[in-house]
Protein backbone atom coordinates (compact mmCIF):
# COMPACT_ATOMS: atom_id res chain seq x y z
CA UNK A 1 0.00 0.00 0.00
CA UNK A 2 2.62 2.54 1.11
CA UNK A 3 4.83 3.99 -2.06
CA UNK A 4 6.48 6.27 0.60
CA UNK A 5 10.28 4.83 1.42
CA UNK A 6 11.12 8.29 3.24
CA UNK A 7 9.09 8.72 5.82
CA UNK A 8 5.79 7.27 7.12
CA UNK A 9 2.73 7.96 5.29
CA UNK A 10 -0.29 10.21 6.46
CA UNK A 11 -4.04 9.38 6.15
CA UNK A 12 -7.74 9.88 7.86
CA UNK A 13 -10.48 7.45 7.91
CA UNK A 14 -12.85 9.58 4.93
CA UNK A 15 -15.36 11.39 6.32
CA UNK A 16 -14.16 15.39 7.03
CA UNK A 17 -16.86 17.98 8.03
CA UNK A 18 -19.23 19.76 5.51
CA UNK A 19 -19.81 23.53 4.87
CA UNK A 20 -22.94 24.57 6.71
CA UNK A 21 -25.05 24.93 3.46
CA UNK A 22 -23.88 21.43 2.20
CA UNK A 23 -25.06 20.21 5.61
CA UNK A 24 -27.96 21.55 5.25
CA UNK A 25 -29.17 20.63 1.87
CA UNK A 26 -27.96 16.31 3.09
CA UNK A 27 -29.65 16.94 6.06
CA UNK A 28 -33.02 17.73 4.04
CA UNK A 29 -32.27 14.91 1.71
CA UNK A 30 -31.61 12.09 4.98
CA UNK A 31 -35.09 13.68 6.26
CA UNK A 32 -36.60 13.02 2.87
CA UNK A 33 -37.47 16.77 2.57
CA UNK A 34 -37.09 18.34 -1.40
CA UNK A 35 -33.35 19.42 -2.33
CA UNK A 36 -32.60 21.33 -5.42
CA UNK A 37 -30.40 18.85 -7.13
CA UNK A 38 -28.00 21.21 -9.51
CA UNK A 39 -27.41 23.24 -6.47
CA UNK A 40 -26.83 20.21 -4.56
CA UNK A 41 -24.33 19.08 -7.35
CA UNK A 42 -22.57 22.57 -7.73
CA UNK A 43 -21.65 22.67 -3.71
CA UNK A 44 -21.03 19.16 -3.63
CA UNK A 45 -18.01 20.16 -6.72
CA UNK A 46 -16.97 23.07 -4.82
CA UNK A 47 -17.08 21.34 -1.40
CA UNK A 48 -15.02 18.26 -2.57
CA UNK A 49 -12.38 20.88 -4.24
CA UNK A 50 -12.37 22.36 -1.01
CA UNK A 51 -11.64 19.57 1.30
CA UNK A 52 -8.97 18.07 -0.94
CA UNK A 53 -6.96 22.09 -0.71
CA UNK A 54 -7.52 21.37 3.12
CA UNK A 55 -5.69 18.23 2.85
CA UNK A 56 -2.97 18.94 1.07
CA UNK A 57 -2.37 22.53 2.59
CA UNK A 58 -2.16 20.36 6.11
CA UNK A 59 0.56 17.98 4.42
CA UNK A 60 -1.50 14.65 4.42
CA UNK A 61 -0.33 11.89 1.96
CA UNK A 62 -3.26 10.15 0.84
CA UNK A 63 -6.32 11.93 0.48
CA UNK A 64 -10.24 11.52 -0.64
CA UNK A 65 -13.29 13.46 -1.18
CA UNK A 66 -14.19 13.56 2.67
CA UNK A 67 -17.30 11.84 2.01
CA UNK A 68 -18.71 15.27 0.74
CA UNK A 69 -21.80 14.37 -1.22
CA UNK A 70 -23.17 11.66 1.77
CA UNK A 71 -25.33 11.69 4.39
CA UNK A 72 -23.53 8.85 6.18
CA UNK A 73 -20.50 6.13 5.69
CA UNK A 74 -23.31 3.85 5.31
CA UNK A 75 -26.88 5.64 5.48
CA UNK A 76 -26.21 6.62 1.53
CA UNK A 77 -27.07 3.84 0.22
CA UNK A 78 -30.69 4.58 1.02
CA UNK A 79 -30.46 7.96 -1.69
CA UNK A 80 -29.11 5.79 -4.43
CA UNK A 81 -30.66 2.13 -4.25
CA UNK A 82 -34.46 0.71 -4.20
CA UNK A 83 -36.02 -0.90 -1.63
CA UNK A 84 -36.14 1.47 1.43
CA UNK A 85 -39.08 2.67 1.01
CA UNK A 86 -40.66 1.38 4.44
CA UNK A 87 -40.89 3.28 8.01
CA UNK A 88 -37.79 2.86 9.83
CA UNK A 89 -37.76 0.07 13.00
CA UNK A 90 -35.69 -0.13 16.29
CA UNK A 91 -32.71 -2.17 16.45
CA UNK A 92 -31.82 -3.97 19.54
CA UNK A 93 -30.34 -2.35 22.15
CA UNK A 94 -26.42 -1.93 22.71
CA UNK A 95 -24.80 -4.01 25.45
CA UNK A 96 -23.95 -0.15 26.58
CA UNK A 97 -27.28 0.67 25.94
CA UNK A 98 -28.91 -1.67 29.03
CA UNK A 99 -25.93 -0.84 31.00
CA UNK A 100 -26.03 3.07 31.03
CA UNK A 101 -29.54 4.11 30.04
CA UNK A 102 -29.28 7.51 30.47
CA UNK A 103 -26.73 8.26 27.69
CA UNK A 104 -27.86 10.73 25.47
CA UNK A 105 -26.83 12.28 22.08
CA UNK A 106 -23.61 11.46 20.50
CA UNK A 107 -23.08 9.24 23.61
CA UNK A 108 -24.22 6.13 21.67
CA UNK A 109 -24.97 4.67 18.71
CA UNK A 110 -28.09 4.93 16.42
CA UNK A 111 -31.28 2.56 17.53
CA UNK A 112 -33.25 3.37 14.54
CA UNK A 113 -32.65 1.30 11.35
CA UNK A 114 -34.01 1.81 7.79
CA UNK A 115 -35.45 -1.50 6.73
CA UNK A 116 -34.98 -3.23 3.29
CA UNK A 117 -38.41 -3.74 2.32
CA UNK A 118 -38.07 -4.42 -1.74
CA UNK A 119 -35.65 -5.58 -4.47
CA UNK A 120 -32.29 -4.10 -4.11
CA UNK A 121 -31.02 -2.16 -7.52
CA UNK A 122 -29.70 1.03 -8.32
CA UNK A 123 -31.60 3.90 -8.88
CA UNK A 124 -28.61 6.66 -8.86
CA UNK A 125 -25.75 4.96 -9.96
CA UNK A 126 -25.15 8.76 -11.57
CA UNK A 127 -24.08 9.45 -8.23
CA UNK A 128 -21.22 7.08 -7.67
CA UNK A 129 -20.09 8.95 -11.26
CA UNK A 130 -20.52 12.24 -10.35
CA UNK A 131 -18.39 11.27 -6.39
CA UNK A 132 -15.76 9.54 -9.16
CA UNK A 133 -15.49 13.56 -11.49
CA UNK A 134 -15.56 15.31 -8.55
CA UNK A 135 -12.54 13.55 -6.63
CA UNK A 136 -10.61 13.68 -10.05
CA UNK A 137 -11.22 16.74 -11.07
CA UNK A 138 -9.70 18.13 -7.84
CA UNK A 139 -7.36 16.15 -7.67
CA UNK A 140 -5.67 16.17 -11.31
CA UNK A 141 -3.30 18.42 -10.99
CA UNK A 142 -1.60 16.91 -7.51
CA UNK A 143 1.69 15.21 -7.65
CA UNK A 144 3.13 12.85 -4.73
CA UNK A 145 -0.80 11.94 -3.41
CA UNK A 146 -2.28 8.93 -3.26
CA UNK A 147 -5.93 9.40 -3.54
CA UNK A 148 -8.80 7.00 -1.83
CA UNK A 149 -12.42 6.36 -1.96
CA UNK A 150 -14.85 4.88 0.55
CA UNK A 151 -18.07 2.57 0.34
CA UNK A 152 -19.30 0.99 2.89
CA UNK A 153 -19.07 -3.23 3.64
CA UNK A 154 -21.70 -5.95 2.54
CA UNK A 155 -21.81 -6.49 6.68
CA UNK A 156 -22.70 -2.63 7.36
CA UNK A 157 -25.04 -2.08 4.69
CA UNK A 158 -26.87 -4.72 6.38
CA UNK A 159 -26.82 -4.00 9.65
CA UNK A 160 -27.63 -0.33 9.06
CA UNK A 161 -30.83 -1.31 6.61
CA UNK A 162 -32.03 -4.71 7.97
CA UNK A 163 -33.55 -7.48 5.68
CA UNK A 164 -37.79 -7.50 5.63
CA UNK A 165 -37.86 -8.53 1.69
CA UNK A 166 -35.97 -11.57 1.03
CA UNK A 167 -36.49 -15.00 1.99
CA UNK A 168 -33.03 -15.29 3.62
CA UNK A 169 -30.32 -13.15 5.18
CA UNK A 170 -28.15 -15.17 3.30
CA UNK A 171 -30.08 -14.33 -0.38
CA UNK A 172 -30.13 -10.45 0.98
CA UNK A 173 -26.49 -10.76 1.46
CA UNK A 174 -25.41 -12.02 -1.42
CA UNK A 175 -27.94 -9.65 -3.34
CA UNK A 176 -26.08 -6.55 -1.72
CA UNK A 177 -22.45 -8.45 -2.44
CA UNK A 178 -23.85 -8.23 -6.23
CA UNK A 179 -24.87 -4.93 -5.79
CA UNK A 180 -22.24 -2.96 -4.48
CA UNK A 181 -19.68 -5.12 -6.04
CA UNK A 182 -20.67 -2.01 -9.45
CA UNK A 183 -19.87 0.63 -6.72
CA UNK A 184 -16.30 -0.64 -5.76
CA UNK A 185 -14.99 -1.83 -9.13
CA UNK A 186 -15.98 1.53 -10.39
CA UNK A 187 -13.88 3.63 -7.53
CA UNK A 188 -11.07 0.97 -8.44
CA UNK A 189 -11.10 1.32 -12.39
CA UNK A 190 -11.22 5.11 -11.86
CA UNK A 191 -7.63 5.03 -10.14
CA UNK A 192 -8.43 5.24 -6.63
CA UNK A 193 -7.29 3.15 -3.21
CA UNK A 194 -11.15 1.48 -2.62
CA UNK A 195 -11.39 1.24 1.14
CA UNK A 196 -14.18 -0.94 2.22
CA UNK A 197 -16.47 0.85 5.48
CA UNK A 198 -16.21 -2.25 7.81
CA UNK A 199 -17.18 -1.51 11.60
CA UNK A 200 -19.34 -4.67 11.11
CA UNK A 201 -15.81 -6.58 11.50
CA UNK A 202 -15.81 -5.50 15.59
CA UNK A 203 -19.14 -4.21 16.94
CA UNK A 204 -20.88 -7.00 18.08
CA UNK A 205 -22.15 -4.83 21.18
CA UNK A 206 -23.89 -2.52 18.71
CA UNK A 207 -25.61 -5.39 16.26
CA UNK A 208 -25.37 -8.63 17.68
CA UNK A 209 -25.74 -7.56 21.45
CA UNK A 210 -27.32 -11.19 22.69
CA UNK A 211 -24.30 -13.45 20.78
CA UNK A 212 -21.60 -14.74 22.50
CA UNK A 213 -18.05 -14.36 21.53
CA UNK A 214 -17.36 -17.67 19.56
CA UNK A 215 -20.72 -16.59 18.05
CA UNK A 216 -19.62 -13.29 16.99
CA UNK A 217 -16.57 -14.86 15.82
CA UNK A 218 -18.19 -16.35 13.15
CA UNK A 219 -20.11 -13.63 12.31
CA UNK A 220 -16.63 -11.86 11.64
CA UNK A 221 -15.36 -14.58 9.96
CA UNK A 222 -18.51 -14.82 7.24
CA UNK A 223 -18.40 -10.79 6.46
CA UNK A 224 -14.38 -10.85 5.74
CA UNK A 225 -15.05 -13.50 3.20
CA UNK A 226 -17.97 -11.44 2.04
CA UNK A 227 -15.54 -8.66 0.98
CA UNK A 228 -13.05 -10.56 -0.52
CA UNK A 229 -15.53 -11.82 -2.81
CA UNK A 230 -17.12 -8.37 -3.48
CA UNK A 231 -13.73 -7.20 -4.02
CA UNK A 232 -12.38 -10.07 -5.81
CA UNK A 233 -11.50 -8.40 -8.99
CA UNK A 234 -9.98 -5.56 -7.69
CA UNK A 235 -6.42 -5.75 -7.51
CA UNK A 236 -5.00 -5.85 -3.44
CA UNK A 237 -3.06 -2.84 -3.59
CA UNK A 238 -5.79 -0.61 -4.80
CA UNK A 239 -8.05 -1.97 -1.35
CA UNK A 240 -8.24 -1.36 1.75
CA UNK A 241 -9.99 -1.87 4.86
CA UNK A 242 -11.80 0.65 7.51
CA UNK A 243 -12.25 -1.39 11.03
CA UNK A 244 -13.56 0.68 13.99
CA UNK A 245 -15.98 -0.19 17.32
CA UNK A 246 -18.00 3.42 16.14
CA UNK A 247 -17.23 6.56 16.33
CA UNK A 248 -19.39 7.97 18.64
CA UNK A 249 -17.82 9.15 22.30
CA UNK A 250 -19.66 6.64 24.27
CA UNK A 251 -18.34 4.27 27.07
CA UNK A 252 -17.17 1.67 24.82
CA UNK A 253 -16.37 -0.66 27.32
CA UNK A 254 -18.39 -3.68 25.83
CA UNK A 255 -16.21 -3.31 22.53
CA UNK A 256 -15.14 -6.64 21.26
CA UNK A 257 -11.31 -6.73 21.97
CA UNK A 258 -8.93 -6.95 18.57
CA UNK A 259 -7.71 -9.72 20.11
CA UNK A 260 -10.68 -11.82 19.00
CA UNK A 261 -11.00 -10.45 15.83
CA UNK A 262 -7.55 -10.02 14.71
CA UNK A 263 -7.10 -13.27 13.21
CA UNK A 264 -9.98 -12.82 10.74
CA UNK A 265 -8.97 -9.43 9.99
CA UNK A 266 -5.92 -10.58 8.60
CA UNK A 267 -7.49 -13.11 6.06
CA UNK A 268 -8.83 -9.80 4.66
CA UNK A 269 -8.11 -9.61 1.22
CA UNK A 270 -6.29 -5.91 1.20
CA UNK A 271 -3.27 -4.02 1.37
CA UNK A 272 -4.22 -2.61 4.48
CA UNK A 273 -6.46 -2.32 8.00
CA UNK A 274 -7.08 0.59 9.30
CA UNK A 275 -8.15 -0.13 13.14
CA UNK A 276 -9.28 2.33 16.47
CA UNK A 277 -5.43 3.14 18.25
CA UNK A 278 -5.68 6.26 20.36
CA UNK A 279 -8.23 6.25 22.29
CA UNK A 280 -8.42 5.19 26.43
CA UNK A 281 -10.15 1.55 25.19
CA UNK A 282 -8.21 0.77 22.45
CA UNK A 283 -4.83 2.45 23.15
CA UNK A 284 -3.09 -0.69 24.57
CA UNK A 285 -4.11 -2.87 21.50
CA UNK A 286 -1.12 -2.05 19.46
CA UNK A 287 0.09 -5.17 21.38
CA UNK A 288 -2.03 -7.73 19.62
CA UNK A 289 -0.03 -7.83 17.16
CA UNK A 290 3.16 -9.11 18.96
CA UNK A 291 0.86 -12.46 18.95
CA UNK A 292 -0.68 -12.27 15.41
CA UNK A 293 1.32 -12.35 12.43
CA UNK A 294 0.63 -9.49 10.02
CA UNK A 295 0.80 -10.80 6.77
CA UNK A 296 3.96 -9.30 5.03
CA UNK A 297 2.03 -7.97 2.46
CA UNK A 298 -0.20 -6.12 4.16
CA UNK A 299 0.07 -2.82 6.30
CA UNK A 300 -1.50 -1.49 9.32
CA UNK A 301 -2.90 2.78 9.71
CA UNK A 302 -3.21 2.91 13.17
CA UNK A 303 -5.27 4.93 14.47
CA UNK A 304 -3.22 7.74 16.45
CA UNK A 305 -5.45 10.56 16.90
CA UNK A 306 -9.17 10.35 18.58
CA UNK A 307 -11.82 11.21 16.31
CA UNK A 308 -14.10 11.91 18.64
CA UNK A 309 -12.86 14.60 21.00
CA UNK A 310 -11.95 18.08 20.65
CA UNK A 311 -8.49 17.35 22.29
CA UNK A 312 -5.63 18.25 20.24
CA UNK A 313 -3.08 15.75 20.16
CA UNK A 314 0.13 16.45 20.58
CA UNK A 315 2.83 15.94 17.97
CA UNK A 316 5.03 14.14 20.27
CA UNK A 317 2.30 11.93 21.64
CA UNK A 318 0.91 10.85 17.96
CA UNK A 319 4.98 10.12 17.74
CA UNK A 320 5.77 8.04 20.49
CA UNK A 321 2.24 5.80 19.10
CA UNK A 322 3.72 6.09 15.32
CA UNK A 323 7.07 4.56 17.17
CA UNK A 324 5.47 1.19 19.14
CA UNK A 325 3.91 0.53 15.64
CA UNK A 326 7.05 0.61 13.27
CA UNK A 327 9.72 -1.11 16.19
CA UNK A 328 7.25 -3.83 16.00
CA UNK A 329 6.53 -3.98 12.48
CA UNK A 330 8.75 -2.14 10.70
CA UNK A 331 8.61 1.44 9.77
CA UNK A 332 7.66 0.52 5.88
CA UNK A 333 4.34 -1.33 6.89
CA UNK A 334 2.97 1.97 8.91
CA UNK A 335 0.35 4.58 7.74
CA UNK A 336 -0.21 7.30 10.10
CA UNK A 337 -4.32 7.31 10.40
CA UNK A 338 -7.20 8.51 12.58
CA UNK A 339 -9.62 6.15 14.38
CA UNK A 340 -12.82 7.35 12.76
CA UNK A 341 -14.14 9.71 10.66
CA UNK A 342 -14.81 13.56 11.62
CA UNK A 343 -18.45 13.67 9.59
CA UNK A 344 -19.50 9.72 9.79
CA UNK A 345 -22.75 11.05 9.98
CA UNK A 346 -24.48 14.28 8.82
CA UNK A 347 -25.68 16.10 12.07
CA UNK A 348 -26.86 19.79 12.51
CA UNK A 349 -23.22 20.16 14.41
CA UNK A 350 -20.24 17.95 14.13
CA UNK A 351 -18.99 16.26 17.38
CA UNK A 352 -15.64 17.81 16.89
CA UNK A 353 -15.26 21.24 15.65
CA UNK A 354 -14.09 21.24 12.15
CA UNK A 355 -11.28 23.62 13.01
CA UNK A 356 -10.32 21.96 15.73
CA UNK A 357 -10.20 18.54 13.53
CA UNK A 358 -7.97 20.27 11.10
CA UNK A 359 -5.43 21.06 14.14
CA UNK A 360 -5.79 17.01 15.15
CA UNK A 361 -4.48 16.64 11.42
CA UNK A 362 -1.88 18.88 11.49
CA UNK A 363 -0.67 17.02 14.57
CA UNK A 364 -0.98 13.95 13.02
CA UNK A 365 1.48 15.36 10.31
CA UNK A 366 3.95 16.67 12.67
CA UNK A 367 3.94 13.65 15.04
CA UNK A 368 4.41 11.42 11.68
CA UNK A 369 7.93 13.72 10.84
CA UNK A 370 9.05 13.19 14.62
CA UNK A 371 8.47 8.95 14.52
CA UNK A 372 9.96 9.06 11.00
CA UNK A 373 13.41 10.76 12.36
CA UNK A 374 13.61 8.38 15.00
CA UNK A 375 12.57 5.03 12.92
CA UNK A 376 15.11 5.52 10.18
CA UNK A 377 18.06 6.89 12.97
CA UNK A 378 17.14 3.18 14.40
CA UNK A 379 17.66 1.80 10.89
Amino acid sequence: MSVYSDRLPTTHTGSLARPQPLRDMLLSRARRQPVDEAAFETATAQAVAEVVRRQCEVGLDIINDGEQSKTGFALYVRDRLTGFDGPPVRRAMSLEGRAFPDLVGNLVPIQMAQPCTGPLAWKDFASVERDIANLRAATADLAGKQIFMTAVSPGSFTNFNPNLYYPSQEEYLATVVDTMRREYEAIAAAGFILQIDSPDLAQRSYNYPDLSIDEWRKVVASNVEEINAATASIPREKLRVHVCWGANEGPHNYDTDLIDIAPSLIRLRAAAISVVGANGRHEHEWRVWEHVKLPQDMSLIPGVIDSTTNIIEHRQVVADRLIRFGRLLSRDRIIAGVDCGFGTIVVDRPKVDPSVAWEKLRALVEGAEIARSVLWRDG
